[in-house]
């Protein structure tokens, strides 16, 4: 079951999500770069997938891929289809830390919106309760679907403060890939972005 966290204010929403958290460890999918850089020490990562959402680039950067004059994208986890990833594992005792942090990070510029979805672990089949951030479709950063070429034209030419747009691409298939897990969209757009 999926659990919407209100669009109340950041405060209040950071509560809401750290008492949701119960007891147990913090576990947190993720589908773009928080595959291959969480921030965060993991006392285990595996393969997962999750149903009723996609990753798609839906997201306009302007700060971490991306400048306001030459903007982005980036991955956002979007409704409908399913997407593979990962399913991070922390201790209980840093989940305070952790969620702050990637409140930071995520959140910035009302962007995204988290919520506590179903994943399901590809090692043991388990479904587990996990934290994840799922794109604001009424955002002022989300994108429209866009053909590959036309995107990857933008990925080519920006950058932010977290380094080249491409690099970005490149870093999530190569994670995807390093885990045996296909995705053929990404593998074509990641061959669009390195031609020259």
């Amino acid at each position: 079951m999926t659990t919407i966290i209100n669009p109340k204010n950041y405060r209040v929403i950071l509560a809401e999500c750290l008492t949701q958290t119960g007891d147990g460890d913090l576990y947190v999918f993720g589908y773009g770069s928080l595959m291959w850089r969480p921030g965060f020490r993991a006392k285990q990562v595996a393969s997962a997938r999750v149903h009723g959402y996609a990753r798609r680039l839906s997201v306009k950067s302007t700060h971490y891929r991306g400048t306001a004059k030459t903007p982005g994208l980036v991955f956002g986890l979007d409704a409908g289809g399913s997407c593979n990833g990962v399913v991070l594992q922390a201790a209980a005792k840093d989940k305070p830390r952790i969620i702050k942090d990637l409140f930071r990070r995520e959140m910035f510029a009302n962007v995204y919106e988290p919520r506590f979805i179903a994943v399901r672990r590809q090692s043991d089949n388990a479904s587990i309760r996990a934290l994840t951030f799922v794109v604001r479709r009424e955002g002022a950063h989300y994108v429209a679907p866009m053909s590959p070429a036309a995107a990857a034209k933008i990925i080519r030419r920006a950058s932010g403060i977290g380094g080249k747009n491409a690099d970005y691409i490149i870093n999530t298939h190569h994670e995807l890939t390093k885990r045996g897990i296909p995705c053929p969209s990404l593998e074509k757009l990641r061959r669009l972005v390195e031609k020259n």
